[in-house]
């Protein structure tokens, strides 16, 4: 599977077990699988007790994120057939306290083979999506460690192999925990996000020593991954997006699950990742490193209200975000580097604006940003005078929606404001876009 991977799980059996992290309140009382009540219990005998219950399962109800319950019905008859699977014992649950963002993973046990598997599920609250991005400021973050201290608490004394795994943030944890505890044999991290360039830094000896271990199993158009730097090998896998989620679904944990008409599922590898998440990986990159140390923090902290409010499909949250006095600095910032940036790589709005579409939001916002573009220069002289500014878009002949977008959003006219006047001190290339990798 890997250089120096030794598990005995199967890329698909990784997969499902991921998939299982989120499944929640299926039919009757033990029908969700991270809980204390199925402390001692096979896979097989949550699997069995799901279907038992199958009839009082709505196929279209949303039973976890992204989930729906005939997607988690799928999943179950697709494990039913796999005894390996099925004989794999759940030894203990753990959740985070509320204050410490609620985390939750567990401790399964292989028994054909003497194999520990430590799970971690995604992101579980919106203080763990804060948490997700302080990563850019924080080394390490106060999540990441709150996760390797439960490990360390676990008795793992003669296992033949331990292997952790989670994902979206669960594979973050899984990669820094296998970067900071020498006894990992196996790490598997499904969508995970990556390290700050200071962490990478950091941890240089850690990651040369132990980056072998780690394998990333990435849907080629996921959108979590492509956050900050990575950590071992990458392997891309075709997903099934653009259905019922449409963008969203491609950081879906069943996202890359493709099914037989008998119900057998299979995962197919992808050539190379979706170029929109390339581009938009290298983008990001560049702009981190363009920011200084003493600033990133806000920068965080409005990127995760951000996302926040996007996973909630929000338009007017994430506007209000970019406006209000607390993250407008950061978000004229941010505008006007993805401005400058597009001025020398025209292809990466093109990108964006693909994304924000497909995730149903207004992409006036990239009209706005042609806009300032063109008249970065007439812009600083009028300031944030709304009634100038629609009348100059009128005279340049503008599209409606944009003006119509920009009158319900009187706000946006300071921010419009502090973006132009940024755009003249921006030098989008001067930082390179590619992952901070070790020699």
């Amino acid at each position: 599977m890997g250089d120096n991977l030794s598990s005995n799980l199967t890329i698909e059996e990784i997969v499902l077990i991921n998939n299982l992290l989120y499944c929640e309140n299926l039919g009757g009382p033990r029908g969700t699988f991270l809980s204390t009540s199925q402390e001692s219990r096979t896979i097989g005998d949550f699997v069995n007790g799901v279907l038992r219950n199958a009839a009082q399962i709505e196929n279209d109800k949303e039973y976890s994120t992204g989930v729906t319950g005939a997607e988690c019905k799928e999943i179950m008859w697709a494990i039913r057939p796999n005894q390996h699977l099925k004989d794999i014992i759940i030894l203990q649950v753990h959740y985070e306290s509320d204050s410490a963002g609620g985390g939750r993973s567990a401790l399964l046990y292989d028994p054909a083979y003497n194999e520990a598997i430590v799970a971690f599920k995604g992101t579980q609250s919106d203080a763990e999506w804060i948490d997700n991005v302080s990563g850019l400021y924080q080394v390490p973050t106060l999540y990441q460690n709150n996760a390797l201290s439960w490990f360390r608490s676990l008795a793992l004394d003669g296992y033949d192999t331990i292997t952790v795994t989670g994902h979206s943030k669960g594979g973050n944890k899984s990669k820094f925990i296998t970067i900071m505890d020498d006894r990992v044999n196996s790490c598997f991290s499904f969508d995970g996000q990556g390290f700050s360039d200071e962490f990478i830094k950091k941890y240089a000896l850690q990651i040369r020593k132990n980056r072998g271990k780690i394998l990333n199993i990435i849907a080629e158009s996921d959108f979590v991954n492509i956050l900050l730097n990575d950590v071992g090998k990458k392997q891309f896998y075709l997903g099934t997006n653009f259905g019922r989620l449409g963008f969203a679904e491609n950081h879906c944990a069943n996202a890359i699950v493709f099914y037989d008409d008998i119900g057998g599922m299979s995962v197919w590898k992808a050539p190379k990742q979706d170029k929109k998440m390339t581009d938009l990986d290298k983008m990001l990159n560049s702009f981190i490193r363009s920011v200084q140390m003493s600033t990133r923090e806000n920068v965080a902290n409005m990127l995760g209200n951000v996302i926040v409010n996007a996973k909630g499909g929000d338009t007017d949250k994430i506007i209000d975000t970019f406006a209000c006095e607390r993250y407008s600095d950061s978000a004229a910032q941010l505008v006007a580097f993805i401005f400058r940036y597009k001025g020398k790589k025209p292809e990466m709005v093109e990108s964006v604006k693909e994304i924000l579409s497909q995730n149903g939001f207004s992409t006036d916002m990239v009209g706005i940003a042609d806009f300032i573009t063109n008249h970065a220069v007439i812009m600083k002289i009028i300031g944030s005078r709304p009634k100038l500014v629609l009348t100059l878009l009128r005279l340049r002949h503008s599209p409606e929606s944009l003006i119509d977008f920009l009158t319900n959003h009187p706000a946006l006219f300071t921010l419009v404001d502090l973006i132009s006047d940024k755009m003249w001190k921006v030098k989008p290339l001067k930082y390179c876009g590619d992952d901070l990798v070790l020699d």
